[in-house]
């Protein structure tokens, strides 16, 4: 048979066939373990900010629920 024919034939009877191609498997799909963090920034992981802004404070101070202070200052009658 030419080949081409008989590239039909395989493909007909063959049990490997597919219906239709899969999809490949990403880049470093199969390494175990976790990557070092330069690796992650070359992958495009982590992205670093070349001016990072800047934490904003709190308005008011933050009202503690319990303080030591205040059990002291109250003294029974």
């Amino acid at each position: 048979l030419p080949e081409e024919e008989k590239q039909k034939k395989l493909s007909a009877c063959s049990r490997h066939r597919f219906l239709y191609i899969p999809p490949c498997t990403p880049e470093n799909f199969w390494e175990v373990g976790f990557p070092s963090t330069q690796t992650c920034i070359d992958r495009g992981y982590i992205k670093e900010e070349k001016n990072p802004q800047m934490r904003l404070r709190r308005r008011l101070p933050l009202n503690a629920l319990f303080s030591p202070r205040q059990e002291r200052n109250q003294l029974p009658n």
